[in-house]
């Protein structure tokens, strides 16, 4: 008897029944604050900023991209608008940072505004998987790249002039200073102001949790310029929520709701195949995606016997996917 109520209870325990008598339906909990509103020190150190900007833009360049865009918007920069200050520093004119409030915290964007300096001013090289293990997209060589940025590049775009004007705008509040223009536009799905037109939108482990992605990517088509590019690495995993990385997909959809609770916003559930569907549908042409398949990372996994209502119709690929990194372009 024992044994058998041992092993219930350990079964128990791996469920999501577990997980929603600990939460306690609460709408807001310690782990949606660190894993949902981007206030984890990783995603607002200046490395990690660094490291997934240079890994965007190199990957950009690789499949199209020829010069460093002027105008860039993101989806989601959560705690910290790093990857729009490393733009600005790459050349861009004007960032815009699309969420549903604006979470940024300035002062510590001033820390990180600092830090990016000399991390591109060093050239440093763009660290790698020994550092962070978890960010996608990988690279083949993680030095840093020249051939975008050469010599005379770094030397305008870091001049002392421009650096104060983007110090400018991040310590009074502005939107502008100089020909410098860094804005929230929030909430973005639905934003009673007129939509920048930019040349690049990009997103870091953020598409997993808009509902609407619909709204989301024909957005994006109608801000971008003509053969402008969208760069998104997707995250499909359960993000803590069931033991297994593709567990989620197991569970009723009931149950994902009680699981949600009052949430504003969690994982939407979507695999890879929706994504280049809607990117499809709104416009865009594919070209390039790099998934990680979660078999390749040594991840806890269920089986598709346990599928469960729409998921069962998952392909292998949106089964055994647990990353992404896509490039879209929009047409001429």
């Amino acid at each position: 008897m024992p044994g058998v109520i041992g092993e219930k209870l350990y079964f128990f325990l791996r469920s999501e029944y577990y997980r929603i008598v600990v939460r306690g339906l609460r709408g807001v909990d310690p782990f949606f604050e660190s894993s949902y509103m981007g206030t984890s020190v990783a995603a607002a150190s200046s490395r990690y900023c660094y490291t997934v900007f240079m890994r965007h833009i190199v990957r950009l360049f690789e499949n199209g991209m020829q010069s460093v865009p002027n105008r860039v918007a993101e989806f989601g920069p959560g705690g910290s608008i790093g990857l729009g200050l490393c733009a600005v520093l790459s050349g861009a004119k004007e960032y815009y940072a699309l969420d549903v409030v604006e979470f940024a915290d300035n002062a510590r964007n001033l820390e990180v505004f600092d830090e990016l300096v000399t991390l591109f001013r060093e050239k440093t090289p763009i660290p790698d998987d020994r550092e962070f293990p978890e960010v996608k997209p990988q690279l083949d060589n993680y030095a840093f790249p020249s051939q975008i940025f050469s010599d005379e590049f770094i030397k305008e775009n870091l001049s002392d002039d421009r650096i104060e004007s983007i110090r400018k705008v991040l310590t009074t509040g502005n939107d502008a200073a100089d020909d410098i223009v860094i804005k929230y536009i929030v909430p973005w799905e639905n934003y009673g102001g007129t939509y920048p037109v930019v040349d690049l939108i990009i997103s870091q482990a953020v598409l997993e949790h808009v509902d609407n992605l619909k709204r989301l990517y024909n957005v994006s088509y109608d801000i971008l310029t003509p053969c402008g590019f969208v760069s998104h690495d997707i995250d499909f995993r359960s993000h803590g929520e069931t033991y297994d990385w593709n567990g989620h997909w197991a569970i009723p959809d009931k149950k994902w709701k009680k699981i949600r609770g009052t949430r504003p916003y969690m994982i939407n559930r979507e695999p890879l195949s929706t994504h280049l569907r809607l990117l499809e549908e709104s416009g865009f042409q594919v070209t390039s995606k790099v998934p990680c398949l979660g078999s390749a990372c040594g991840m806890s996994s269920i089986q598709k016997k346990n599928l469960t209502g729409e998921f069962k119709k998952l392909s292998d690929e949106d089964f055994g996917t647990a990353t992404c990194h896509v490039i879209a372009q929009k047409a001429e």
